[in-house]
């Protein structure tokens, strides 16, 4: 059994005022390891509040260290990067990067769904590559936002999940096939960020893929927007559409 910890940066909004891009990590970790993954994110906690004074009450989330954190921001960024490279460093944990960019989709497009749908599709197969033969199963948590559209999302997912598949040998067509989850069990269980380290260690992640993707000012004159994503870089799951970076793009659906 997998429990994949999802968060996301950015919104899913169309608006001119809107984010960029909506982005979303997964943090997976097997379930057996779980006390030890709890454990060495509760280590990393505390050594980075011995290193950088970060108080015990904050939240390791990015836009909060970036907004009023330790230091200045040169300070904070570096904090940012030593926490991701501690995430990345837990032997048995995997990071699933997900990004949607807004600017060239079509009108109709549902950033929620286009997103969502592609990091649960992509965990399934994860799933479907592990353990036995026949694959293992997998349980996700995330953050309370967005609940009940993510509940209906799942459900629909277990029925109907059209995928672009590439298939022929000399000439290469494409179709649309069906792809329904099959290994993700369950609804996700909605968890306040508060209550879970996995869940802020999540946050981290996907504030790094916003930030490589739309930096702020202060991250990026500290060359933040390259040092995120390249301190998660040993444990990213990269996948044929992943950007170099392995971040899996989705831009023109």
């Amino acid at each position: 059994m997998y429990l994949m910890y999802v968060d996301e940066s950015g919104d899913t909004g169309r608006e001119a005022s809107s984010s960029p891009v909506f982005a979303l990590a997964g943090l997976i970790a097997p379930s057996e390891k779980w006390n030890e993954i709890e454990a060495d994110l509760t280590k990393l906690r505390k050594s980075l509040g011995a290193q950088y004074g970060l108080k015990p009450s904050d939240e390791l989330r990015g836009s909060a260290i970036m907004r009023k954190g330790p230091g200045n921001h040169d300070r904070r960024v570096a904090l940012i990067e030593s926490a991701l490279k501690g995430i990345a460093a837990i032997k048995s944990v995997r990071i699933l990067l997900t990004v949607v960019r807004k600017k060239n989709l079509a009108p109709e497009t549902d950033v929620f769904r286009a997103g969502w749908s592609a990091q649960l599709g992509r965990f399934d197969g994860f799933l479907a590559r592990s353990g036995a033969r026949g694959g293992a199963q997998g349980f996700v948590v995330a953050d309370k936002t967005q609940s009940a559209q993510l509940d209906k999302l799942v459900r629909g997912l277990r029925r109907e999940r059209p995928v672009a598949e590439t298939y022929g040998w000399l000439v290469k067509r494409k179709r649309i096939i069906n792809k329904p989850l099959k290994h993700v069990i369950e609804l996700p269980q909605h968890q306040d960020s508060k209550r879970s380290l996995l869940i802020q260690a999540a946050d981290l992640c996907a504030y790094a893929v916003y930030q490589t993707e739309a930096p702020s000012m202060a991250v990026k004159s500290n060359k933040g927007h390259e040092r995120f994503i390249k301190a998660l870089q040993p444990a990213i799951i990269k996948s044929p559409l992943a950007h170099p970076h392995g971040t899996h793009v989705i831009e023109n659906a």
